[in-house]
């Protein structure tokens, strides 16, 4: 994992968090999702990292169950005459954009709505990527990205694949377990730092309406319910 691919998909995910935050998302209803309030801005950890690039390693679409983190896992399969190292990195920086977007784009076929912003069984089982992506008191991601065998969801194809790329993303204060939690609260993108009061000595990032948590934050509340 590059500094370039780090940031492209810490990028795409702190970008969809700023359109969650300012109700310009969707949900399968075609219905705008209020505005949230307390809605972090995501950094990345390398520590975390390490983390999800063991599970890239593994080369499988398998969740290792890491306590206290949650995660998400994509993988795609294209067809090459040559491998070679050009195709490689451009196959490579795709991917760190593909895979947010084919996370995010569940909440396409979610009620997220009906359901009133909670991970229900039935939210969880529309849009169980997109609801880690989009939990507001997350806040901090790390991602790993291997590039692996052909899978065998590609046998058969002519030309033939050659390798997958599979993309790992932890996720640190997660919650992504259906149980009627809050996805978010409804309210306001912050404008000044008192309107961050999740975590403490939280800050406001004005130019997304984001809020920023100290890097030793650990989350003092029960998990927000209704």
């Amino acid at each position: 994992m590059t500094d370039d691919l780090r940031y492209a998909i810490l990028r795409a995910h702190n970008n969809y968090r700023k359109q969650l935050a300012n109700g310009q998302v969707t949900d399968g209803s075609k219905q705008k999702l209020p505005k949230g309030k307390n809605i972090y801005k995501l950094v990345y950890k390398k520590s975390i990292e390490k983390i999800a690039q063991a599970t890239a390693d593994n080369c499988k679409m398998a969740h290792p169950g890491t306590v206290g983190y949650g995660e998400n896992l994509w993988a795609n399969s294209w067809a090459m005459d040559n491998l070679n190292h050009s195709n490689q990195k451009i196959n490579l920086a795709e991917a760190v954009t593909g895979a947010p977007l084919s996370w995010w784009s569940e909440k396409d076929d979610c009620p997220i709505l009906a359901n009133n912003l909670q991970v229900t069984p039935e939210v969880f089982d529309k849009c169980g990527h997109m609801t880690p992506m989009a939990w507001s008191h997350t806040t901090q991601i790390g991602c790993g990205i291997q590039l692996c065998p052909a899978q065998d969801w590609c046998a058969g194809w002519n030309p033939p694949c050659y390798n997958t790329t599979l993309i790992s993303c932890n996720y640190y204060n997660p919650t992504n377990d259906a149980g009627n939690i809050l996805i978010y609260e409804k309210g306001n993108p912050c404008s000044k730092d008192s309107d961050c009061d999740y975590y403490a000595n939280s800050k406001c990032d004005t130019s997304c309406g984001l809020c920023k948590a100290p890097l030793d934050a650990t989350d003092p509340h029960k998990q927000p319910k209704n």
